[in-house]
């Protein structure tokens, strides 16, 4: 954190009598505390005590000063391209640089305590606490939906003109329970109010005052552009002007809050994992026994999804590190944020992605854009992702994960270079890996295979290879001389003598499918068919 001069002079302000203060437009870095002895240096905040100091402080570098015991200070002997404060009731600088560094260490332990909110993702009210460490005023939340959220114990919200709703505005602290609306004739009032509606767009800090003459100072949250609520607490001012410690401090909570609302808001507009639609998703994967039919189809109707939707699962691999738990809520974020129509869930390791196809209008479109986008997503945070196929039952999700996981495995074996692996691409590699995985080949080839592997060795003839281009002719006598360059009546005389030494029924569509498969399986093992019959594999 970048602890500035402002931010020490309003958080000694609690502790001491302030007498007079000025904070330059730019933010001076505070990286020393000095007491002054004649120089000055950029960066470093000097105490003064004026009963012993009495001569004009000359510097050409901006630095920051604070006086006390200066009832008899002139103005004049402070550099005009310095910050000062003035402040009353310390004895010495002894005790006023215990006040310092005491303020700079809970500034310091306030910014640790955000991060970890960050890290071991804190619910919105529990974050919310963390404010009224640092920041004096009262601070809420109001969403796009007019509900309200206060962050914390400190209240004001003498705005709402309604004591049943700041009764219930009691009752929404500390508690991630967004449905505390304001009551109607505050929303007329502001859905009326021109001035709101502009403000809905304004990405910096700013002040909005409301139809009752109340004034706030905001910071507005942004999912996709698209407006979702706003930080809003009271106005601080100093000589008129905004107080340049609690703007900033404001400013660095809000960049926090907004990484934790974001994630964790149960706003329906808003994808995070611990919303009802995510939770839903998770139980429907992990736990579907525990899943209600008709619940399930209330939560899906309020983020405008449907059970029938067409629906893609990608699962991913990721080369994990030791920071791979702070990146996991991360890389869901960024996924969400990529294709908002989906829902990214984390289970122990894993993070699975499901995208909904059906919310886009154009779907060919949206089909091709999505596998062109995900080969960027898998390239950028250096992964591999499994494909299932496009499904449109989601109480089938489950085995549609597995689907995706086969396609994974069986990808980066088969094809490692390779980003990203689609199923229907892997099908028959996943098929033979299940069909070899516990019996050697010879012991599930046809018979009639294993008995002409033998006989070529033995007596230097070419049936397999003979019987294996009739099948993949569909049996066709015609095309199968035409490809091996023999005469049809030769074909048909090696055909004969095949069924009979094998005793087998080519025209049985059982002994059709399983010679099929069993030369297959020969293909996938680099069997050599060659005219000598050699039962070579490469």
């Amino acid at each position: 954190m970048v602890v500035t001069s402002a931010m020490i002079f309003y958080k000694l302000a609690d502790k001491c009598k302030l007498i007079e203060k000025k904070s330059p437009s730019q933010k001076l870095e505070i990286n020393n505390v000095r007491f002054y002895d004649g120089k000055t240096e950029v960066g470093t905040l000097y105490l003064v005590d004026c009963n012993k100091t009495i001569k004009a402080i000359h510097s050409t570098k901006p630095c920051s000063l604070i006086y006390i015991n200066a009832e008899k200070l002139d103005k004049s002997f402070i550099p005009k391209n310095c910050d000062y404060a003035i402040f009353d009731g310390l004895s010495d600088l002894f005790e006023l640089a215990e006040y310092v560094y005491d303020s700079i260490n809970q500034l310091q332990n306030w910014d640790s305590k955000l991060k970890d909110g960050i890290i071991h993702r804190y619910p919105v009210d529990e974050f919310g606490v963390l404010s009224q460490e640092i920041i004096d005023e009262p601070m809420f939340i109001m969403t796009h939906n007019f509900s309200l959220l206060s962050l914390s114990k400190k209240k004001n919200y003498d705005f709402l003109q309604d004591d049943i709703v700041l009764e219930r505005a009691d009752e929404a602290i500390y508690k991630s329970n967004f449905g505390r609306t304001l009551n109607v004739k505050y929303v007329r009032r502001l859905l009326s109010d021109r001035e709101y509606e502009k403000s809905l767009t304004n990405n910096g800090i700013f002040l909005f005052k409301d139809s009752y003459e109340k004034t706030y100072i905001c910071l507005n949250i942004f999912s996709d552009n698209r407006y979702i609520a706003r930080l809003m607490g009271p106005v601080v001012l100093y000589n008129d002007e905004y107080d340049e410690g609690y703007v900033q401090l404001f400013q660095y909570y809000f960049k926090y809050l907004k990484k934790i609302y974001l994630r964790y808001t149960d706003d329906p507009l808003i994808k995070t994992t611990s919303d009802k639609l995510h939770l839903l998703i998770k139980d429907m994967i992990y736990n579907p026994e525990n899943v209600e039919s008709m619940d399930a189809n209330l939560i899906l109707q309020n983020y405008g999804w449907s059970k029938s939707d067409r629906y893609t699962i990608i699962k991913f691999s990721f080369f994990k590190n030791s920071k791979w738990d702070e990146m996991t809520e991360y890389i869901c974020g960024k996924l969400e944020e990529t294709w908002s129509n989906s829902c990214a869930i984390i289970h122990d390791d894993d993070i699975v992605w499901l995208y909904n196809h059906s919310i886009i209008k154009n779907r060919d479109e949206d089909d091709s854009k999505f596998f062109h986008v995900l080969a960027y997503i898998v390239r950028d945070f250096v992964c591999k992702a499994g494909v299932s196929d496009i499904f449109n039952d989601l109480s089938r999700v489950p085995s549609y994960v597995i689907q995706a996981d086969m396609a994974l495995k069986t990808g980066q074996k088969n094809s490692p270079n390779k980003w990203y692996f689609k199923f229907s691409d892997y099908a028959l590699d996943y098929m033979y890996d299940r069909i070899m995985n516990d019996l050697s080949y010879d012991q599930i080839i046809h018979p009639a295979v294993r008995t002409l592997i033998e006989y070529d060795i033995k007596n230097n003839t070419e049936y397999l290879p003979t019987l294996r281009c009739y099948i993949n002719n569909d049996c066709n006598s015609t095309h199968t001389a035409d490809e091996l360059f023999i005469h049809r009546t030769t074909l048909i005389r090696r055909i004969e003598r095949i069924t009979e030494l094998c005793n087998i029924d080519l025209t049985n569509n059982d002994t059709h499918m399983y010679l099929t498969l069993s030369f297959w399986i020969l293909e996938k093992m680099n069997f050599d068919f060659s005219t000598e019959g050699s039962s070579k594999e490469e």
